[in-house]
């Protein structure tokens, strides 16, 4: 059901003389943005009362309001957010991600006490939407995995809306991320107990990007020529974009215990099952700033596996050219995905992903689809694209100042047209709070 569908459906059942429910909303950590403060000023506008707790001292660069803080262990988090939610009536959740330890357990005290969930996380579909969800994100996520179901959605729904176009501004979120960081290295003494979702220490993260920057001119020339030589090779090739060891895609929604473990598989596969003639493409993600040689962790991975001469890694430009060129991709879960499936090109998903469905993706074994995998279903993916959109996302981005105003003024709209969950508690306790 979309979400107007929700709110006409609660319009007729409500009496004429029903008083408007008075909402208390709780934000949680938003993205290194200035999106989740403006969302809560939008929200303070349309008469809510607006809480917020601060879990480190990252969010004070942020957070331009009144704010609670939590400096307790974590595991005293969950009582406690339990406590804070039951005692001041909370009516809805913000949050940025629901994977974040302190998240998850939010999430999880809100569900019996039938709080609204509004969880935001990067665009499913981009450039030029974020994804807001009312049940769980990414392989959390409640769209439909069954074709007939969603072409029947997609019918109902009518063409596809054409978004705004809004490009995220890398300085701005490079930016943001420094603010994000200096905060929570300078405040720690005042939250020792916190527990970051990132894996990787911010000190190491940005010398790894630094040592990026020193590399760009030589990654950019081996890898123009790498492109080319396998351009004239008129070989077959396959895609492997990596993913980020550290993100919740890998350490959540799949098996992998890091990204090193599913190109194992994938290496293993290829070079078992794979035609001799064809080649394997791999790309480094842009964000992979670890320290360590990628490059040569990935070619000394390739000659173990005998694949040193069928081989190419690249780890900068345009991945979209190169998988519009493909034999076919394979994903654990990335976006990466939706380039394929809109280039129809056969895609094999190895991870947990909402369009890893029957005529999307390549339902049958890793070393089976080499050879046997077949073009998705172009009618099937433009249905998908249709109820995704109308379902989760929302037009604007995190990281421009115009894609941040958009984004607001919408995610305020749909937040505030969300009904209330039958049954849920009530409480006539007073919102309050002081900043950290």
């Amino acid at each position: 059901m979309t979400q107007e569908e929700h709110t006409a459906r609660s319009a007729q059942g409500a009496s004429p003389t029903a008083r408007p429910e008075a909402r208390v909303v709780l934000m949680l950590q938003g993205a290194a943005s200035r999106f989740h403060g403006a969302l809560g000023k939008a929200l303070a506008q349309r008469g809510a009362e607006v809480l917020k707790i601060n879990l480190c001292a990252a969010e004070w660069a942020f957070w331009p309001g009144r704010a609670r803080s939590y400096r307790g262990r974590p595991d005293a988090w969950p009582s406690h957010i339990q406590r804070q939610m039951r005692d001041l009536g909370v009516t809805d959740l913000v949050l940025f991600g629901d994977c974040r330890f302190y998240h998850a357990e939010a999430i999880k005290a809100a569900r019996p006490l039938g709080i609204r969930l509004h969880l935001f996380e990067e665009g499913y579909l981009r450039p030029n939407w974020i994804t807001l969800e009312h049940s769980g994100v990414n392989a959390h996520s409640d769209l439909p995995r069954d074709p007939e179901a969603i072409r029947a959605e997609a019918d109902r729904l009518g063409p596809e809306p054409e978004p705004l176009p809004f490009s995220d501004r890398f300085a701005l979120r490079a930016l943001w991320d420094v603010a994000w960081n200096t905060n929570l290295l300078a405040g720690w003494p005042l939250y020792p107990h916190y527990r970051r979702h990132t894996v990787i220490h911010p000190i190491v993260e940005y010398a790894g990007w630094l040592r990026q920057f020193a590399r760009t001119g030589a990654m950019g020339r081996h890898d123009a020529a790498a492109r080319a030589a396998l351009t004239a090779s008129g070989a077959p090739y396959y895609v492997l974009p990596l993913q980020l060891d550290g993100d919740f895609q890998i350490r959540v929604h799949s098996n992998f215990r890091d990204m090193g473990e599913a190109t194992e598989l994938v290496f293993a596969s290829f070079a078992r099952s794979a035609p001799p003639d064809s080649r394997l493409l791999v790309k480094r993600h842009p964000f992979d700033v670890t320290l360590h040689d990628r490059q040569r962790e990935i070619l000394a991975l390739a000659a173990r596996h005998g694949l040193a001469e069928r081989l190419t890694f690249i780890e900068t430009g345009d991945i979209q050219p190169l998988i519009a060129g493909s034999a076919g991709v394979l994903v654990v879960n990335s976006t990466s995905a939706g380039i394929a499936l809109e280039a129809g090109i056969p895609l094999k998903v190895l991870g947990r992903a909402t369009y890893d469905i029957p005529g999307l993706a390549f339902q049958g074994p890793l070393d089976a689809f080499w050879t046997e995998a077949t073009a998705p279903d172009a009618a099937l993916w433009q249905a998908y694209r249709r109820v995704v959109i109308a379902r989760t996302q929302v037009n604007g981005g995190f990281f421009s100042h115009d894609g941040i105003a958009h984004a607001v003024a919408e995610s305020a709209r749909r937040i505030w047209s969300t009904p209330a969950p039958k049954g849920r508690a009530q409480s006539s306790q007073p919102l309050g709070g002081t900043q950290p």
